[in-house]
């Protein structure tokens, strides 16, 4: 078949790249054709990174004190963030490259539409348009599954804002998705039996990312860290953890305070960043799917519940930290991974989602134009 992947595939960000990436090769090791739904053009995304949320999406009153902040305690951080995104803009730019695209309105010759993976379902999220990634203004004659599809934390009540998205959730032909939380919400919203489906990360192995990227040069041991922000009390457990081991505190991409150094690299080279790495401390899931697939050492920092999931389902929640106790981050790091165990928890994990997505694209692929 020929498949349209609607997904978060530009975003500034390791983890929705990396899960475009790993989509686009389990379906073309199936056999299929893929391309992409482009929503928005390099241009507009740089835009949208650099100025954050528009200006017209906010109420006056909410817009001046946005522009009274910009203008003064926030200009420093704004103009931070600002060089960090066109540092890393260029480096994204060209692994972008390997995605196909086309617009809503060329989806003629499209055999069957794929929503997913990610948090492209996440009302919460501003950068976000759950209508687009529920196609419910394209492709209405087209068959549509979705697979590993999250809500991030919305509650089904957070839809009421867009309708036409829960419409046109209740036309899929299938719908799997990547957590329990988003499996619950989803089926109330559309009264469908939705079906569980790992990240598709998950679904292709380490082998497809190994030595894809240009590693940065970093020099002796390293504690690779994977976050968007850190509390004090994290900040200094970390910090005097790295500093009894001697290991330089590396951080990918983000321009952390306890970092020795910050190292702007592709999202390709992320895998080799985890695997070099004596250890690794993450608060996010791609961070922490990427540790579990690599990392001799790691610790988690459960900002979600669906990273407490993953690790529940991989036999490792000895590596979540509640990020307080000093003892229970030293531990989480003794922890050496019984990787036997693991890669067969791993194994059954791909196993079970396989035979979810295989049935939904063999449906789809029945109905085919």
């Amino acid at each position: 078949m020929k498949i349209a992947v609607v997904t978060v595939y530009d975003g500034l960000n390791y983890g929705s790249y990396l899960q475009a990436f790993a989509m686009k090769a389990f379906l073309e090791a199936r056999g299929h054709e893929v391309v992409f739904v482009q929503r928005k053009t390099e241009e507009e995304n740089l835009a949208l990174f650099t100025t954050k949320r528009p200006e017209e999406a906010c109420d006056p009153v909410r817009r001046l004190w946005r522009s009274l902040r910009r203008r003064t305690v926030l200009k420093g951080q704004i103009e931070k963030e600002n060089q960090y995104y066109r540092r890393q803009f260029p480096l994204y730019q060209e692994v972008w490259k390997c995605f196909s695209l086309v617009c809503p309105e060329q989806l003629d010759d499209v055999d069957c539409i794929v929503c997913g993976s990610d948090e492209i379902w996440n009302p919460g999220n501003l950068n976000i348009d759950v209508p687009f990634y529920t196609c419910a203004e394209y492709g209405r004659d087209i068959p549509k599954i979705a697979i590993s599809v999250s809500v991030g934390n919305a509650a089904a009540v957070d839809f009421a804002a867009c309708p036409e998205a829960v419409r046109a959730m209740e036309n899929f032909a299938a719908i799997l998705a990547r957590d329990s939380h988003s499996q619950t919400v989803i089926g109330e919203l559309t009264g469908c039996d939705v079906q569980y489906s790992c990240d598709p990360t998950l679904l292709v192995g380490r082998e497809l990312f190994a030595e894809r990227g240009k590693m940065p040069e970093i020099a002796g041991e390293y504690m690779l860290v994977y976050t968007y922000g850190l509390t004090e009390e994290e900040s200094r457990v970390i910090r005097r953890f790295a500093a009894e081991h001697r290991y330089r505190i590396v951080s990918a991409c983000m321009d952390i305070s306890i970092a020795d150094q910050v190292v702007n690299a592709s999202p390709l080279a992320f895998a080799g960043l985890v695997e070099g790495a004596a250890c690794c401390v993450t608060t996010t899931f791609h961070g922490t799917i990427f540790s579990l697939l690599f990392a001799k050492r790691f610790c988690s920092i459960a900002r979600y519940p669906k990273i407490e999931e993953l690790l529940k389902e991989t036999g490792t929640r000895q590596h979540l930290w509640d990020g307080l106790a000093n003892g229970g981050f030293e531990k989480c790091m003794e922890e050496e991974k019984n990787q036997k165990a693991l890669d067969m928890h791993l194994q059954e994990i791909r196993r079970v989602s396989l035979a979810q997505i295989d049935r939904a694209l063999a449906a789809v692929e029945g109905v085919a134009r």
